[in-house]
């Protein structure tokens, strides 16, 4: 196998705002004509991902990204949802996302992506890769308690970054040479909050209380209990196996007027990462 054959295939994390990391990082792969055949997208990197696999370029989604404000996106997204169970009931986002692809579908993709979301009755991962586009984004992006499930294929859909943060295992139903993972969102080392889900988890009492929240219940407040446990089995869990790379954006996850400071974020840990990157591939290259 010649290296320009080997076929890459890439998953992005979410992390809303953070998120933008992803569009430095696809900058930095390109320019090191190393870019992905196979796009798989949970919550925000399914937006970014669904923009690069629709051929919009990098630039035209870096000026987009950059002229982002936050009272281009909040004010676009809010439908109060309480009785569904949720703060926003998801339409206006739904909305939101089919201007931003254009009211097109997965049919009209020029590069093949997947998009996660997670089953909120069951915690199963599930690939969405037909038909209308903003649908799915939204039923990725779908954060339990704060936006209501979607219904699609006769499931209730949750954010598929609940239990996978970076779905790099989605990847393995392709016929792929390399496998990267880049993340944007919290990870241990930066996350108060992590460490101690992780620390509860490893006691008796924490225990116990996962494992009644993973019953759950009933109704909305079930399904909620049982993401949050669901949430915390993904804290966790050991890494993803395969090549991992994490942006550590410098900017909160609502600060949708700094993309610039995640862009750059992503492309710099991109760039790190280019020496393992580069030894995967000689490596595929030579099988």
């Amino acid at each position: 196998m010649d290296e320009r054959t080997v076929r890459i295939g890439v998953a992005l994390g979410g992390g809303s705002a953070r998120g933008y990391a992803h569009i430095g990082a696809l900058a930095a792969l390109e320019r090191a004509d190393l870019a992905p055949e196979v796009v798989v997208g949970t919550s925000f990197g399914a937006v970014v991902g669904a923009l690069y696999a629709l051929g919009d370029g990098i630039d035209a989604m870096r000026a987009r990204a950059e002229r982002m404000r936050r009272r281009d996106v909040l004010p676009k997204v809010v439908d109060f949802g309480l009785h569904r169970g949720a703060l926003f009931r998801g339409r206006r986002l739904e909305a939101y996302f089919d201007r931003l692809v254009d009211g097109r579908s997965f049919e009209d993709l020029s590069r093949t992506l997947v998009v996660t979301a997670t089953d909120a009755d069951t915690g199963e991962r599930v690939r969405l890769e037909r038909g209308p586009l903003a649908p799915a984004l939204r039923a990725s992006a779908s954060l339990p308690g704060i936006f209501a499930p979607v219904v699609l294929e006769g499931r209730r859909l949750i954010d598929g970054g609940i239990g996978a943060p970076v779905p790099v295992e989605t990847l393995d139903a392709f016929d792929l040479d390399v496998r990267l993972g880049i993340g944007a969102g919290a990870v241990a080392d930066d996350s108060v909050t992590i460490r101690a889900v992780r620390r509860a988890l490893a006691h008796p009492w924490g225990s116990d209380v996962h494992r009644r929240l993973r019953k759950g219940g009933p109704g909305a407040v079930g399904r909620l209990a049982r993401a949050l446990a669901w949430t915390a089995d993904g804290y966790g869990a050991a890494a993803p196996h395969g090549l991992q790379v994490h942006t550590r954006p410098p900017i909160h996850w609502l600060r949708f007027d700094r993309a610039g400071d995640a862009i750059r974020a992503g492309d710099t840990a991109l760039e790190g990462a280019l020496p393992a990157l580069r030894t995967a591939v000689r490596r595929a290259g030579a099988r």
